[in-house]
């Protein structure tokens, strides 16, 4: 077997001369520190941090005005959909963070999952809903927030299928090359 690959990488460097000596690990090292964190997913969360307090300033003021109006269901409803948003969301926009910066694929996709499945339904529910009996403001702050939200699981869409790309990549490539030291390999 080794007489064999001898034979063909000698005859490969006297058609492509140097190619014996490419360097295999520095593509991989390359592969390796490219950035794949996404722009408008960090810009999205970015902005998001920042309306999140006058959200959360903007909902109980407004939730405290319109309780009493509120029949019984709704009170326990609205109560239960703020408190479940407003605790998910320094999670959801913490794995977001972590996903993206770190370029964590399970981080990233719990920030995806949250948003999509738990968070987007909720915000579509006191947007919407006209029996919560909505002001202005906060129609005005739900909007705002859906907006970064629908945004950020958009991006976050494309962040996950390039990461994961990105990741899968760079297996081929220490394998093909067979790059087995695991301090070469970030294993996340």
């Amino acid at each position: 077997m080794w007489m064999w690959r001898t034979s063909i990488v000698t005859a490969s460097d006297r058609i492509f001369p140097g190619l014996a000596y490419y360097d295999r690990k520095k593509e991989f090292y390359d592969i390796g520190n490219q950035i794949q964190a996404n722009l408008p997913l960090q810009m999205a969360l970015y902005f998001n941090v920042g309306i999140f307090p006058f959200w959360f300033v903007i909902i109980i003021v407004n939730l405290d005005a319109k309780y009493y109006c509120l029949t019984d269901v709704y009170k326990v409803i609205t109560i239960a959909v703020f408190i479940v948003i407003s605790t998910l969301e320094s999670l959801r926009l913490y794995l977001g963070y972590l996903g993206n910066l770190a370029e964590k694929i399970p981080e990233l996709a719990s920030f995806w999952l949250i948003s999509t499945l738990i968070h987007f339904p909720l915000e579509m529910f006191l947007l919407f809903d006209n029996k919560t009996i909505p002001h202005l403001s906060e129609t005005i702050a739900n909007g705002v927030m859906s907006f970064l939200l629908v945004t950020e699981i958009i991006t976050a869409t494309i962040a996950l299928k390039q990461l994961a790309n990105h990741h899968a990549k760079r297996f081929y490539i220490a394998q093909l090359y067979g790059i087995d030291n695991i301090e070469y390999i970030n294993v996340y």
